[in-house]
C-alpha cells in the first residue's frame, strides 16, 4: 500500500512539474521543492525496491539506486549551493554527483544482463556489435557537435562538461547491444531502461548546446527529459520486482524485427560513412569508427546467416531424408500427404509397396547385402516412376508412393510397371536374386478422404495382397474377409481403449491319482459390444498384422495378475500361464513391464508362466532367447507352446531356457488310438524329462487318455476332459472344489 502511495506521489509531483512549466513559476520555493522532490524520488523507490526483494536483482538495482540518488542529491546541492554564484562555475561537486550515475548505471545494467543471458551464439555477439556500434555511432555525431568551449574554458571544464555526451555515448551503445544480446525480446525493464537513458541523452546534448553557446536561463522541458528519464528507470525496477518469472525475458522478438532492426542500423551507419565521404563537413574521427565497426559486423552477421539457412536447409533434407536409399522418408511422406490432400487434387492414390521374403535374404547373406538390395531396389523405383510420383521409404523393407491425380486405373498401371522392373534381377556381390513386392493401394477419396484412413486402407490392401500372393490388391478391390479385417482393426483400437478384452481360464492338473490343481492358462477373449464374445483365433492375427499385439499382451498381463491378487487373497495359490507374441520377444522393454507388474499386484515371479510357441523362437531366435534368458532369470516360469507343430529343433531346445513343454493335442487326442501318436508322445516325455522340463499334455478329452499319459509319466494334463476354459467367477468356483497344489516359491 505504501509503495503504491509513493508511486501516486511521483506521478503528483511530474504532473506539478509541468503546471509549474505552464504557469512559468520557475524560481518560487514551491517549484524548488517540486523539483528536487522528483529528482529524489525515483532513486529512493529503487532504493525500496532492492531492500525489499533479496533476489537475483537486488544488486543491480542497488547500484541503479545509488547512482540516481547521487543524480537527485546532486541537483540539491545544485539548488541549494551552485545557482545562485555569480558567475555560475562550470564545473562543481555536483558535477561529480551526476556523473557517478553513469557508472553505477553501467554496473546495474551489467548484473542484469549476466543472469539473464544464456550462452550467447557468435551471431547475438555481432547483433550486439551492431547495435552498439551503430547507435554510438548515430549518437555521437549530434552530441559532439555540440562540445564547442570557448577559449576562456579551462581544461577541467572541457573534459567534465565534454563527460555527458561521451558517456551519454556509451550508455546509448551499450543499451541497444544489450537489447541486441537478449535476442530483441520485448523485455519492459530493457525497454524503460532504453526509454530512460534515450531522454537522458536528449536532455545533455541540449544542455550542452546551450551550455556552450552560453545561453542561460535553459528551456523549462530540458528537465523534464531527465525527471522522466529517472522515473522511467524506476518503472523498469519496479516491473522487475512484480515479475519474478521474467528472467528469461519477454516475448521472443519475430523474425522481422531481429532483421529488421540490425540491418536498418547498420543502413544508416553506412549512409553517415557515405555521407562524410560526400560533405565538406567530416563526421567526428569518433562516429566515423564506431560505424565502420557496425557496418564490418553487419558484414560478417550476413554471411554467417547466409551459412546458417544454408545448415538449416540441409539439416530439413536430412531430417525428411532416409539415410540408407537416399529417398524421402516417413516424415516427407507423411507431411507430402497432407499437402496433396489439402491441395485442388480431384484424386490421388496411395500404395504401399513390401519386399517378398526379404528376411530371409538378410539372414541368408547378411545385413549388408540387404542394406545393397535396399539401396538398388531405391534406385530402380525411382527411375521406373513418372514426374510428380513422390516414393518414400518408410522403413525396413516398405517403401510409399504418392500418386497426384491417378485415379485406381493409373495407379494401377504404375505399379504394374514397377513390378516388371523388380522382377529384372538385382546383380548383388554374392549373388543375383529375383526380387517380388507386395503392394497395397488406397485411392482418395473412394477409400477415405484424410490420411489416416488412407493409409490403413493401403496397410489393409497391402497385407491381403501378401496373404494372398496377388501382388497388388486395391482397397476398393478387397473382398468381405479383408474388409472384415479392416472394420475388425478399427473395432480392436477401440475396444483396447475401452478395456473390451477379458481372461477365461483352462485349469492345468498333476497327473496322478489325486489330479492336483497345478494352475491356469489365461486364454483372452474379446468382449464386444454387439457381436458379443469373439475367440483369439478370429482377432489376434489382426493384432499382430497391425502391431497392437504389444498392447494387447500388456492388457492380457495386467488382466491376468490382478486375478492371480485376488486368488491368493482367497487362500487359492494359483499360478497363472499367459501366452507371449513375437512383439513381445523383439521389445527390450518387456522383462521391465513383467517386473513392474509383478511388483504392482506383489506377487512372486513363480505365479506368473509364459508361453512361447516355436514359431514365434524361430523368428527372432537370438533375441528370442536373450530375453527369455532375462524372464527365467527374474524367477518366472517359462514354457514352449504347441510343441512339435512348428519348426522343431533339438538345438534351440537344448539352449532354451525353459521349464515346460507344452504338447501340442494333435498328438495327445489321438494317442489311444492312434500308434505313431502315441510313440511320439511317449518319447516326447523321455526327451523333457531327460533335458530337466516337465512336460504338459494339451487336449486330454477322456479318462482313457488321461491313463495313458499318466502310464507314459507325463507331468501334466490340460482339456476339455478336466475342464473348460471359463470366466474368472466360474474358475473360482471349480477351484474351491479342487485341491490346489503348492505353489512353488
Amino acid at each position: 500500500m505504501r509503495r503504491a502511495v509513493a508511486w501516486w506521489i511521483l506521478g503528483g509531483l511530474l504532473l506539478a512539474q509541468v503546471a509549474v512549466m505552464a504557469l512559468s513559476l520557475d524560481g518560487t520555493l514551491f517549484a524548488g521543492l517540486v523539483l528536487n522532490a522528483v529528482y529524489l524520488l525515483p532513486g529512493l523507490l529503487v532504493a525500496g525496491r532492492a531492500w525489499r526483494n533479496p533476489g537475483p536483482d537486488r544488486a543491480a538495482f542497488g547500484f541503479l539506486s545509488a547512482g540516481m540518488t547521487a543524480y537527485g542529491v546532486a541537483n540539491v546541492y545544485w539548488y541549494l549551493v551552485v545557482r545562485d554564484l555569480d558567475p555560475e562555475p562550470l564545473v562543481s561537486p555536483a558535477d561529480g554527483m551526476w556523473l557517478a550515475f553513469y557508472p553505477c548505471f553501467a554496473v546495474a545494467l551489467v548484473l542484469l544482463l549476466r543472469r539473464r543471458l544464456p550462452r550467447l551464439s557468435t551471431a547475438a555477439w555481432l547483433d550486439g556489435v551492431i547495435a552498439s556500434g551503430a547507435v554510438s555511432a548515430l549518437v555521437s555525431v549530434p552530441l559532439l557537435a555540440t562540445v564547442d568551449p570557448s577559449p576562456q574554458a579551462t581544461l577541467v571544464g572541457v573534459v567534465v562538461n565534454a563527460a555527458y555526451p561521451v558517456c551519454d555515448i556509451v550508455v546509448a551503445g551499450c543499451l541497444l547491444g544489450a537489447w541486441a544480446l537478449c535476442g530483441w525480446r520485448a523485455e519492459r525493464t530493457i525497454i524503460l531502461m532504453i526509454a530512460g537513458m534515450a531522454l537522458f541523452a536528449t536532455g545533455d546534448a541540449f544542455s550542452m548546446m546551450l551550455i556552450w553557446q552560453g545561453i542561460d536561463p535553459w528551456p523549462a522541458w530540458i528537465e523534464l527529459t531527465w525527471t522522466i528519464g529517472l522515473t522511467l528507470l524506476a518503472l523498469a525496477a519496479r516491473h522487475t520486482a512484480s515479475s519474478p518469472g521474467s528472467a528469461a525475458g519477454g516475448q521472443p522478438a519475430g523474425m522481422w524485427v531481429s532483421t529488421a532492426v540490425p540491418s536498418g542500423l547498420a543502413l544508416l551507419c553506412l549512409a553517415l560513412l557515405v555521407y562524410e565521404a560526400l560533405a565538406d563537413h567530416l563526421a567526428p574521427p569518433v562516429s566515423s569508427c564506431l560505424a565502420g565497426i557496425a557496418v564490418a559486423a553487419a558484414i560478417l552477421r550476413m554471411i554467417l546467416s547466409v551459412r546458417s539457412a544454408e545448415a538449416l536447409g540441409a539439416a530439413r533434407r536430412q531430417a525428411r531424408t532416409d539415410d540408407l536409399t537416399g529417398l524421402a522418408n516417413r516424415r516427407h511422406f507423411v507431411e507430402h500427404l497432407d499437402l496433396t490432400i489439402a491441395g485442388s487434387e480431384p484424386c490421388l492414390s496411395v500404395a504401399f509397396v513390401d519386399l517378398d521374403r526379404f528376411k530371409e535374404v538378410n539372414d541368408s547373406f547378411g545385413h549388408d547385402v540387404g542394406d545393397s538390395l535396399l539401396r538398388m531396389v531405391g534406385d530402380r523405383l525411382r527411375a521406373a516412376l513418372p514426374d510428380g510420383v513422390l516414393l518414400a521409404r518408410l522403413g525396413g523393407d516398405e517403401f510409399g508412393l504418392i500418386m497426384p491425380g491417378c485415379d485406381a486405373g493409373g495407379a494401377g498401371t504404375i505399379i504394374e510397371n514397377i513390378l516388371r522392373t523388380l522382377r529384372e534381377p538385382f546383380a548383388l556381390p554374392e549373388v543375383d536374386l529375383h526380387v517380388d513386392a507386395s503392394v497395397g493401394i488406397a485411392v482418395y477419396p473412394d477409400d477415405g478422404t484424410d490420411r489416416p484412413t488412407l493409409l490403413r486402407r493401403a496397410d489393409v490392401a497391402m497385407y491381403a495382397a501378401k496373404n494372398g500372393h496377388d501382388g497388388l490388391t486395391f482397397a476398393t478391390g478387397l473382398d468381405d474377409q479383408a474388409r472384415a479385417r479392416l472394420t475388425m482393426l478399427e473395432e480392436l483400437r477401440t475396444g483396447l481403449s475401452r478395456g473390451e478384452l477379458v481372461l477365461h481360464y483352462q485349469p492345468k492338473v498333476l497327473v496322478g491319482a489325486a489330479l492336483e490343481v497345478c494352475g491356469v492358462e489365461a486364454l483372452v477373449r474379446w468382449q464386444h459390444p454387439v457381436r458379443g464374445l469373439i475367440y483369439p483365433d478370429d482377432f489376434l492375427y489382426t493384432a499382430e498384422s497391425a502391431d497392437l499385439m504389444r498392447h494387447v499382451t500388456a492388457a492380457v498381463l495386467d488382466l491376468a495378475c490382478r486375478q492371480i491378487r485376488s486368488w491368493h487373497d482367497e487362500g487359492l495359490p494359483i499360478s497363472v500361464a499367459v501366452n507371449l507374441s513375437v512383439s513381445n520377444l523383439r521389445d527390450p522393454e518387456f522383462p521391465a513391464q513383467v517386473a513392474s507388474l509383478l511388483e504392482r499386484y506383489d506377487l512372486p515371479p513363480s505365479a506368473l508362466e509364459l508361453e512361447v510357441t516355436e514359431s514365434v523362437l524361430m523368428t527372432d531366435a537370438d533375441h528370442a532367447l536373450a530375453l527369455l534368458g532375462q524372464l527365467r532369470g527374474m524367477g518366472i516360469k517359462l514354457a514352449v507352446d504347441d510343441y512339435g507343430t512348428g519348426y522343431s529343433s533339438l538345438t534351440y531346445l537344448q539352449v532354451l531356457p525353459v521349464d515346460d513343454l507344452k504338447l501340442d493335442r494333435a498328438f495327445v487326442s489321438r494317442c489311444t488310438t492312434d500308434p505313431r501318436s502315441a510313440a511320439i508322445v511317449q518319447s516326447t516325455v523321455q526327451l523333457a524329462h531327460s533335458l530337466g522340463m516337465r512336460i504338459i499334455a494339451e487336449g486330454v478329452e477322456d479318462d482313457a487318455t488321461l491313463a495313458m499319459l499318466h502310464e507314459y509319466g507325463c507331468d501334466i494334463a490340460q482339456g476339455y476332459g478336466i475342464a473348460r476354459p471359463q470366466d474368472a467367477a466360474t474358475t473360482t468356483r471349480w477351484l474351491r472344489s479342487h485341491q490346489i497344489a503348492t505353489l512353488a516359491a
